[in-house]
């Protein structure tokens, strides 16, 4: 089967996070954008054009034989690389974002933005070096492709990662000043097709919030986080955020004991449905530790 023009349009701005009202904002109508994307209407070469500068294309993107490819090799590299920083292989990562950086494929901002996000993250996990990582970040976000009212999904990720790498650094106002940040963007987010950045965030600005001894803010930022994680039907950081609220309630105020122990031993089923030996015996200690408290 042939890959129209219309698929191809439609691929591309779904593979850039693009809506069909951002593509077609002071270009066409909305229902025009849906009709070609359809294949029920052809676009105008004066059309095209400007629909491929919003796209970020070349006209002739449109028809290559070999655009399809391209994009699915993007999205099997980009696959790769988040499952190697799952993995903590950052020296594989670098490896493959210095090759990528001189692929042609790889030559538009958002995915240029992406690389150097991850470049960052892999500086400060091999060299702990918070300054060049920093650096790196900013240089990615200064390829922004949203604005200050209105984030990337992957601009927030950047953001993120600064906020960990100053709370690692012992920061934590400065990481915190990022969690307010990106936390008055989370509405805009409320239409992705997954949580899991909204998650991420609410995680780890609860753990900011814990170093800095805000064990009520803590709360706050987990119970809002579980709650997305119960409704979507999410265990991705459940465990750990249910051992971050056990951790602050039991700070915030030590009557919560049994409801704490509670927490942590949800926290314990769930690591033991996929086991980090590590985590578990992190845990174990916690456990141990508020069951002798006073």
């Amino acid at each position: 089967m042939d890959y129209l023009l219309g698929e191809r349009i439609k691929d591309l701005r779904e593979h850039l996070h693009i809506s069909q009202k951002g593509l077609c904002e002071g270009i066409c109508t909305q229902g025009l954008i849906s009709r070609i994307e359809r294949n029920t209407a052809t676009p105008t070469a004066p059309l095209l054009h400007q629909l491929a500068l919003r796209l970020g294309v070349d006209l002739n993107y449109f028809f290559d034989d070999i655009s399809r490819n391209g994009i699915n090799y993007v999205k099997e590299t980009i696959r790769n690389i988040d499952s190697q920083i799952r993995d903590h292989k950052y020296e594989e990562v670098m490896q493959t974002v210095h090759l990528e950086k001189k692929n042609p494929l790889f030559r538009e901002k958002h995915l240029k933005q992406y690389l150097l996000w991850r470049e960052g993250i892999c500086v400060f996990h091999m060299y702990d070096d918070s300054e060049r990582a920093l650096n790196i970040l900013d240089q990615a976000l200064q390829l922004q492709q949203g604005n200050e009212r209105n984030y990337t999904e992957t601009e927030m990720d950047i953001l993120a990662s600064k906020a960990i790498i100053y709370s690692i650094i012992n920061k934590l106002d400065v990481a915190a000043d990022i969690y307010k940040i990106l936390l008055t963007h989370i509405e805009s987010l409320s239409m992705l097709k997954q949580n899991r950045l909204i998650i991420r965030i609410l995680f780890n600005a609860s753990r900011n919030a814990y170093d800095r001894k805000k064990y009520r803010e803590s709360l706050f930022y987990a119970d809002k986080a579980i709650k997305i994680c119960l409704e979507e039907e999410h265990l991705y950081l459940l465990g750990q955020l249910y051992f971050q609220k056990g951790c602050s309630l039991f700070e915030y105020d030590r009557a919560y004991k049994e409801e704490s122990l509670e927490l942590l031993h949800k926290t314990l089923w769930i690591y033991e449905l996929n086991p980090v030996p590590e985590l578990i015996e992190d845990l174990k200690e916690e456990i141990n530790y508020i069951q002798n408290s006073q």
